[in-house]
């Protein structure tokens, strides 16, 4: 079928697949934003310019899972219910002063790090106290209710990979590792214009067969959600020179120029 002349939306073409354009893009473009530390109030989507390795165990230390009574699994009685005595309480940031003797029982609380030699923590609903002697009953496995030392992450692991985009997830992690800054791309420079004599700036008058700018809003606002340092150059009239000489001057002080309009002939 042949193509009319005021058909303009007929294409017999093939389509460039969006995995292609964007490993074009990839192949074609360089990065060249510095990089900079962020404190982490401020680093939320913000891009990461390395590998972020975890320098610590987190949790750092074994601890509670719940609220109950850290024992030794070998005093249980596998068949009836055990007797122990409470020998000690153990809350979060208070670690047991002495130590926990086999045969004996140990108040703990969620979160707390357990005692050395302690490996099982009974829930306290499955448990009675009464004069300083805990009624534990059967049936427990080893290791109950214990969470180990790096079971969220390990030392050396890698926890957030470079050109990751921080979520507040992520500052958490990083919290939790006693960090207080994150390694980020400084902001890319945008530079926005529309070009046209027939467009106007919203909420000025309309003269007949003009238009409202909605385009540079739009985008304005969407660079602007995307984290970029925005420069508004406006609206720009179709004159060859000056909107040569704007091109020349948003070159010099950014790092990409983004414009609408211009489509035509």
């Amino acid at each position: 079928m042949a193509q009319l002349s005021d058909d303009c939306f007929a294409f017999d073409g093939p389509l460039l697949p969006l995995s292609d354009a964007l490993a074009l893009l990839a192949k074609r473009v360089s990065c060249v934003a510095e990089v900079e530390d962020a404190p982490l109030e401020k680093a939320v989507g913000r891009v990461l310019a390395e590998d972020v390795v975890a320098g610590r165990d987190v949790p750092p230390y074994r601890n509670s899972a719940v609220d109950g009574y850290a024992v030794h699994h070998a005093d249980l009685l596998s068949d009836r219910p055990t007797e122990l005595p409470v020998t000690g309480r153990v809350a979060a940031g208070h670690p047991l002063q002495h130590p926990a003797v086999p045969g004996a029982a140990v108040r703990i609380f969620t979160g707390a790090p357990m005692p050395d030699g302690p490996d099982t923590v009974m829930m306290q609903e499955d448990c009675r106290e009464e004069d300083g002697v805990v009624l534990l009953q059967p049936g427990i496995k080893n290791g109950a209710n214990v969470r180990a030392a790096g079971e969220d992450v390990a030392r050396g692991d890698r926890m957030l990979a470079r050109g990751r985009r921080l979520t507040p997830q992520d500052t958490g992690i990083l919290a939790a590792q006693g960090v207080t800054a994150a390694r980020v791309f400084a902001p890319l420079r945008i530079a926005l214009l529309s070009t046209g004599d027939e467009i106007v700036e919203p909420g000025e008058d309309l003269p007949p067969g003009r238009l409202y700018d909605s385009n540079r809003l739009m985008l304005k606002a969407a660079l602007t959600e995307m984290g970029f340092a925005l420069t508004d150059f406006g609206i720009q009239r179709d004159d060859r020179q000056r909107i040569r000489e704007t091109l020349r001057e948003a070159a010099s002080v950014c790092d990409a120029i983004v414009t609408s309009g211009g489509m035509s002939t």
